[in-house]
């Protein structure tokens, strides 16, 4: 939302919303483009509500609970917050895999896959701001870890629209997530598959049947993401 549509929700003067607004961006509560704003997953902390919010129940968990049902595979939608993704909404998997997945679990943005498609879509200028600051850790032995490396990856899979890696977060994992935008073109998060590496290995087109599911559930969402 502008600072405008803000005025208007609440019926308050500009100058006493802009405050408000800017309050909560140094807060941490709420991000801004410069232009618009939205709440920031730091929410999070201070009441479940924002897990109970009607994006996240009526548009976002169903939405991975069809993903699963489709592909057998686990779901989730994170967000970014800092140098982490938060799990936001999450669908377990048939199958048995000794990874533990919840709501609100945190991950490197730097070797998941949903992390790298977030963190592609910042401006470059913010993302070499997080990339300097970045302490990259070699979760595995396959962990990108070189800086000017993970850059590249990060862009391509921005001009790509989606991210993939093999892993790289942990031992025999793999995932594929693509980006969840607003109907005005901003970020909401991204939603992942991941999956047992063997899964992978022994069907090497499986990732882009995944990443085929992904798509075809996001632009099935249309205005529902508001």
């Amino acid at each position: 939302m502008t600072l405008s549509d803000v005025a208007r929700a609440t019926n308050l003067p500009k100058p006493t919303v802009r405050r408000v607004l800017h309050t909560l961006v140094d807060l941490g509560y709420a991000e801004t483009d410069g232009r618009r704003f939205h709440l920031a997953p730091a929410v999070l902390s201070l009441a479940a509500a924002y897990l109970g919010s009607d994006l996240v129940s009526t548009v976002l968990q169903p939405v991975c609970d069809k993903v699963m049902k489709i592909t057998g595979e686990a779901c989730f939608v994170g967000v970014l917050d800092g140098q982490e993704i938060v799990m936001i909404a999450h669908a377990s998997t048939r199958f048995p895999i000794g990874l533990a997945s919840h709501v609100g679990m945190r991950m490197s943005a730097f070797s998941t896959a949903a992390g790298r498609v977030l963190l592609g879509l910042l401006p470059d200028d913010e993302l070499d701001a997080r990339l300097r600051t970045a302490r990259l850790k070699g979760n595995t032995k396959f962990t990108l870890t070189d800086k000017a490396k993970l850059r590249a990856t990060i862009v391509r899979g921005r001009a790509d629209g989606y991210c993939m890696t093999k892993q790289e977060a942990a031992i025999g994992f793999c995932a594929v997530a693509v980006p969840l935008r607003r109907v005005d073109g901003s970020a909401i998060g991204a939603i992942s598959i991941p999956a047992l590496a063997e899964r992978v290995t022994g069907n090497p087109g499986i990732l882009n049947t995944f990443l085929k599911v992904l798509r075809e559930q996001v632009d099935a969402l249309g205005r529902q993401l508001i």
